[in-house]
């Protein structure tokens, strides 16, 4: 893998994530993330945001949703006049795909400064129909259950571990403006545990729950970055891996795609797992939090259990509340999960911040962990 080109995040901006029907279209939503995010930059910009947003040469739009031809209508109600707009769409991974397709115009000079915005609705997307041979075991839920179903087999992993994961992401998300369990209750491992079963041994709050939402983040060469925020955050190992669509394609005991993903990142970057300071994981249910855990390399096979237990140290994971506590929007997700740890080595967190972070990694999938995509920041 090549060293990474210089590329940073030189802005990031994130609507509140809700279930509130029609009142919010997607469009809308896109709209206040931007919003959002000049909000933001205004206290960390050398230019004013009108000169900032005029500069912008490139927009691309992460989403789901079947409306066409959305990065040209998001620019047009913008009024920006990109050169280049495009929209990326990769199921729950698009996010991430259209970080990688915006650093890849700036490293390759066809843009200066990239817009990437990510939206959806919890009502809106797509449907992957193309695994049709595991007829009513489509949904998500069911393939996470037989991951966790495998876990628990080969290395002893818990209900209440996974419970664990819930209960954690749930108290970040209480303290989140922006998240769907904003000052909701705070939910206990028995509440978990007791919760509504949705697939053996999954119960409902193990489960994410689909949002309205959106997120944005612009990417800058390197050369004009500091010009424009006092305090980039440097790209600094991108990794992306897919093995097919279908389930039957991969085993139950790790994701391969995370694990290759993240053998490039790390690469990429000359970073170690150990040195990660912050983390933004893929949880749209418990399990996949655990397993990635191991698949990142923060610690070996089979003893995620015993990280959330807080037996083993890893990162500070998912500080917003990750999926689970933020909500989840396909076409949000990954920009949003950027946004979250980009304000973390920003050291603009709040009362979410992690104290000393200068390294950060953000992982993004989708499909049975089918696709992954791993990305290494870095505030110096």
């Amino acid at each position: 893998m090549k060293n990474a080109a210089d590329v940073a995040i030189v802005g990031y901006g994130i609507s509140k994530f809700n279930r509130d029907g029609c009142l919010n279209p997607v469009y809308e939503l896109a709209v206040q993330s931007v919003v959002d995010m000049f909000n933001n930059m205004m206290m960390m910009v050398e230019l004013d945001a009108r000169t900032v947003k005029d500069r912008i040469d490139a927009l691309i739009t992460s989403t789901t949703d079947s409306s066409a031809y959305t990065a040209s209508i998001l620019a047009d109600m913008l009024g920006i006049r990109a050169r280049i707009v495009n929209r990326v769409e990769s199921m729950c991974s698009s996010g991430s795909n259209a970080l990688t397709a915006a650093y890849s115009y700036i490293a390759s000079g066809l843009s200066d400064l990239a817009l990437v915005v990510g939206f959806d609705s919890y009502n809106s997307g797509l449907l992957l129909e193309w695994d049709v041979a595991r007829g009513d075991t489509r949904h998500p839920a069911h393939w996470a259950a037989v991951y966790a179903k495998r876990h628990m087999q080969e290395f002893g992993s818990t209900r209440e571990q996974l419970a664990m994961v819930a209960v954690k992401n749930r108290r970040s998300a209480v303290a989140n403006d922006k998240a769907y369990f904003y000052n909701a209750k705070v939910i206990t491992v028995d509440d978990v545990l007791n919760s509504r079963p949705i697939v053996e041994p999954l119960r409902l709050y193990d489960c994410s729950i689909a949002c309205n939402g959106a997120a944005s983040i612009l990417l800058a060469r390197g050369d004009i970055a500091k010009g424009i925020c006092k305090e980039p955050v440097w790209i600094k190992g991108v990794g992306s891996s897919s093995i097919g669509a279908s389930i039957n394609s991969i085993d139950l005991t790790r994701m391969h795609a995370t694990v290759d993903a993240a053998r490039q990142a790390y690469d990429m970057s000359n970073v170690k797992p150990e040195m990660v300071d912050v983390a933004q994981i893929h949880d749209s249910f418990t399990i996949l939090e655990i397993l990635a855990y191991e698949d990142l390399g923060f610690v070996s096979k089979g003893k995620g259990g015993y990280a959330v237990e807080g037996k083993i140290s890893i990162p500070a994971v998912n500080t917003d509340g990750g999926i689970l506590g933020r909500g989840h929007s396909s076409g949000a997700t990954g920009v949003a999960q950027i946004a979250e740890v980009v304000s973390q080595l920003m050291h603009r967190a709040g009362s979410r911040q992690v104290k000393d972070c200068s390294i950060g990694l953000v992982h993004n999938m989708a499909a049975a962990g089918t696709h992954a995509s791993v990305v290494i920041l870095e505030n110096k």
